[in-house]
This record gives C-alpha cells, structure tokens and sequence, in this order.
C-alpha cells in the first residue's frame, strides 16, 4: 500500500498533589502538577457523560450483539460481542475518551461486512457500566481483560486479532500491540500522540475539553519535568517504538483534538520501527470515526486479510 501510572490525586490548599507511582523504570516521588487534576477531571466527567448518553441499536445491528460483563466485580469492564457469521477472525476496538461503544455502530457494520467478528470493550467508568475510578493504568487493564476474553474464553487465535483504537482508545490499542506482538495488526484512528500534544483549542475549552487555565498550561510547557508526571500520559509516540506489529495510522489535517503533528510523530517512530503500512491522511473528517475514515478502515481489512 502506499503510504498517502496510576496517580493518587490528594488536595492541599486547594491545589492538586500528584502521587506517581509508576512502573518500569519510573522513580516514585511527588511533585505539585496542577495539570493533572484538570486531566483526571475531565477523565471522570467524560465517562460520567458516555453514561447518560448511550443510543439505541441500528436496526441492522439489532440483536446481533451479546453483552459481556468482563469479571464479577460491579466495577468490571464490559463490551459487545458482534460475530454474525461466527468467523474465527476478530477486531478488538477501542473507543475513545468521551464515547462509549454505542457511538461507533456505523464502523461494527463495515467490519461485519469483511467477515471479521468485534469486540467493542467498554471501559469501567463508561457507557452501561458503574461509575469507578479512572487512570490510564486500569484502562489498560480493562483491554488485558478483553483480549483474554478472546483468546482463553473464546479461543481466537492472536494472530487473527486486530487492535483498532480511536482517539484514547489509540493510545491503548498500541499499548496493546506493545504487550502482544503476536496480533496480526494495528490500526489507529486519529490518535492520541501524547496527552500534552492535545491541541491548545481543545485543552483550554471548557465546554469541549480540559478547560485547563491558560497560565497553567503555559506554565506546564515551561517545566518539561511537569509533562514527565502528567497522570494521564498515553503516550503513543514512545509506545509504538517498541510494537512489533503491522501498523496503520488513519487522521485528519482538520483534527482539533489529536494534532496532525503528533500524529506524524508516531508514524516516524513507527517507520523507524519497520512496522509502518499505511499513513492515511484525510483531508476533511475532524477528530470523529466518518464515513471516510470507516471506508479507509475497510481498505484495510480488505487488504490484511
């Protein structure tokens, strides 16, 4: 094809106090990170939202899809289960940070339609589940649980899954394909490249996103240490360098959320990588799953098999 931490957020003096307690190299320490608590803020708000907005079944996806609650725990994450065919063939998708799996019913219809199962991972905290705590540290946990799901409860074999994230979800796709090398692809759509390469429009809007004050901000970009700590880090322009997987990145030039430049940062890496497929650029489509970019997904499929 051509190529066209879990933070504990304590409070003193009104300020957020940041605990990182990373893993795999990361010290523990803490550190006064502001930011952060504008970030877990809106993390929460989001999935509090994807509850009280969750739409109906297409008329042609309607009661095809099997709900499955992830664990016994009210807490668990859940998911659909769409396979109308029983193929032995699967995508695993991962939304993004203010949807939920209703939203993307017109993209299970164009998978469906290549003879690939989905499943669509509801995280905990979003759409029909419970409200629960949230980090970046236990989404990705809810996505480990959907791929055993697949895997051991189901019996799909790694190689015939296929990670797709949008958005957030990107950033959790990739880390997937990190922990899996052994999928047979991974397909990000509109990626988030690193949580502080969201577009400025985005992160000082109150209504559309973060609505982080102007000054803080500022002041966060001025201190790189404070971008170390953010507690939300999904992180796609360091995690793709160690994906071992095909690897396909679908974006818009008009995208005000995930910007076109961190996006083409994770292509780089990718390319240096050796795992790069197919960078799709689109001209139009903002930050949403349209119809172009559905279309561009089922070129894909089309052509991994």
């Amino acid at each position: 094809m051509k190529i066209t931490t879990n933070y504990s957020i304590n409070t003193t003096k009104g300020y957020p106090l940041a605990q990182p307690a990373f893993q795999g190299g990361y010290k523990s320490f803490n550190v006064l990170n502001p930011i952060s608590y504008y970030a877990d803020k809106y993390l929460a708000k989001s999935a509090a939202k994807t509850r009280q907005q969750f739409i109906p079944s297409l008329p042609e996806l309607k009661g095809m899809y099997k709900q499955v609650k992830l664990g016994k725990c009210k807490i668990s994450p859940s998911g659909w289960d769409i396979n109308k065919g029983d193929s032995d063939k699967y995508v695993l998708f991962m939304h993004g940070m203010a949807q939920n799996v209703s939203n993307y019913q017109n993209l299970y219809k164009k998978i469906l339609e290549l003879n690939h199962g989905i499943f669509a991972l509801e995280y905990r905290g979003y759409g029909a589940n419970s409200s629960a705590k949230l980090s970046e540290d236990k989404l990705r946990n809810d996505v480990e649980k959907a791929f055993n799901y697949l895997t051991k409860e189901k019996g799909i074999l790694p190689q015939n899954i296929i990670a797709i994230g949008h958005s957030m979800g990107g950033a959790l796709a990739a880390n997937l394909a990190k922990n899996h090398p052994d999928i047979k692809s991974l397909i990000l759509i509109s990626p988030i490249s690193n949580a502080m390469n969201i577009s400025d429009k985005f992160a000082l809007n109150k209504r559309l996103g973060q609505g982080i004050p102007p000054k803080i901000k500022k002041l966060t970009n001025k201190i790189p240490i404070l971008k170390t700590l953010y507690s939300m880090r999904f992180d796609s322009i360091d995690t793709i360098k160690e994906v071992k997987v095909p690897t396909y990145i679908i974006q818009s030039y008009d995208d005000t959320v995930a910007t076109i430049k961190g996006c083409r940062q994770i292509y780089k890496n990718a390319k240096r990588n050796g795992i790069m497929k197919w960078f799709k650029v689109l001209p139009t489509g903002g930050h949403k799953v349209d119809e172009a970019k559905i279309n561009t997904v089922g070129q894909i499929l089309s052509t991994v098999g």
